[in-house]
């Protein structure tokens, strides 16, 4: 039946048009995806206006507080001139938001958290009538992004000594994430041609009507999307995804880390019934643009430096060395994060902040996004999705007689080890910065 209605649509509409609004406000409730979210995160979407009204306008040359809670119509429009793009930026109001905290450790109040019951998807209508398609641009916002994560395998004696997925806090923590989801209606049926789907510095596609067949559906023939747990990349399924992969071995000991990315089902979030449309190309008068797509500095805090990875640095070093890991294999991992986590504290400052930030890329950038209209290419429909290359599999398990050789050492050396890690977070942590 979805089917024949789509047919009739397309016979009583010249494809060459834009589409009427009426025409897209039914392509949109029929079309547009359901978002699923990771079972354990804690950071969700928002309105912009809900998180406005929890912001603060922030001047960036004196740092003063320009607005309280400021409304989207009373946003500075700009930049003027490319010097000016750290000129302005919007932070969480820190008499709201209280301090940063682990994301298991976040109160339930916190606006980090989002407001999922009223959260929309802000839709941007995009007519290629040459091509014979019309992108709808799912843009979505998030208050705040969660740590980046890594699974952590390390080995001695070719055994896994164990297998764990570690929170990389502070990195790739900050205020304000905005992602993007692409699904092409074609001129001609009216149905799903194509997905683009925006994964932190790229992205993935699945075009034609075999890879969009292959997508997953909710019982209405929805496309199911998936959002990653803390940092809300977009996935066509569940999964687990190396985005950087790092092995290192020697003749006995090794370890592997994976800088990863999870999916999982979750609750869900109905885009056909939570959106708003705020721009369409060819400007329909009933869809007039949103006053806050002419802000184009920073939606949360300008913050390059990275120096929260100094508190990082010590906890982790004495978390690893209270754990109970044999102490050939914590040489090694010890040796690759203190080396790692040196860097990173202390490049931006030996180097300045914006160039150690672009050494560092956004490993060190926990600096809020620009807003959508600011990405130019993704606005205009060239996505650039490749997708990502493939990364290696993980090593096998090891035999059973290297897992009790390590098991044996790993009883007879841990406790001195886990001592030593506690004498270290006592002795440094007063001395680090609190912030």
């Amino acid at each position: 039946m979805a089917a024949r209605e789509d047919q009739a649509l397309a016979v009583s509409w010249p494809g060459e048009l834009p589409f009427t609004a009426d025409l897209l406000r039914q392509v949109i409730a029929r079309h547009a995806p359901v978002i699923r979210f990771h079972p354990e995160e804690p950071y969700f979407p928002s309105t912009v206006d809900w998180y406005l009204k929890r912001s603060l306008l922030i001047d960036g040359a004196t740092g003063a507080v320009v607005a309280r809670h400021p409304a989207a119509a009373d946003l500075p429009k700009g930049p003027t001139t490319p010097d000016q793009l750290q000129h302005y930026w919007l932070t969480l109001d820190p008499d709201i938001a209280g301090p940063a905290f682990e994301p298991d450790l976040a109160p339930p109040d916190d606006p980090r958290r989002g407001n999922l019951a009223d959260a929309r998807a802000y839709v941007r209508a995009l007519h290629n009538p040459k091509l014979g398609h019309t992108d709808l641009q799912f843009w979505m916002f998030y208050p705040y992004d969660g740590p980046g994560l890594t699974r952590l395998r390390p080995r001695f004696l070719g055994a896994l000594r164990t297998d764990r997925v570690l929170s990389l806090w502070p990195a790739g923590m900050h205020e304000a994430d905005w992602e993007l989801a692409v699904i092409r209606i074609d001129h001609a049926t009216l149905q799903p041609v194509a997905a683009f789907l925006s994964q932190h510095q790229n992205g993935d596609q699945h075009v034609g009507a075999d890879a969009v067949a292959a997508l997953e559906r909710e019982p209405d023939g929805r496309i199911r999307l998936h959002a990653s747990l803390y940092g809300h990349a977009s996935y066509a399924h569940p999964q687990e995804r190396k985005l950087v992969y790092f092995k290192r071995s020697l003749a006995l000991v090794g370890i592997e880390l994976g800088l990863i990315d999870r999916a999982e089902p979750g609750s869900a979030w109905n885009l056909g019934q939570n959106h708003e449309v705020i721009s369409t190309s060819w400007h329909d008068p009933q869809f007039p643009e949103a006053p806050w797509l002419d802000f184009a500095w920073r939606w949360g805090a300008y913050d390059p430096t990275g120096g929260r990875f100094r508190r990082k640095l010590v906890e982790a070093l004495g978390d690893l060395l209270e754990s109970h890991l044999s102490p050939p294999v914590l040489v090694l991992h010890v040796l690759t994060l203190g080396l790692t986590a040196v860097l990173l504290a202390l490049a931006p400052r030996l180097l300045g902040g914006p160039l150690g930030a672009k050494l560092l890329g956004h490993t060190a950038d926990n600096s809020g996004p620009f807003g959508p209209s600011c990405h130019d290419d993704k606005w205009s429909g060239n996505y650039g999705f490749t997708g990502p290359p493939a990364q290696p599999e993980w090593l096998g398990a090891g035999t059973t007689l290297a897992q009790r050789i390590g098991s044996a050492l790993n009883t007879v050396c841990s406790p001195p080890v886990r001592l030593l890690g506690s004498i270290l977070r006592v002795l440094c942590t007063p001395l680090l910065p609190k912030d």
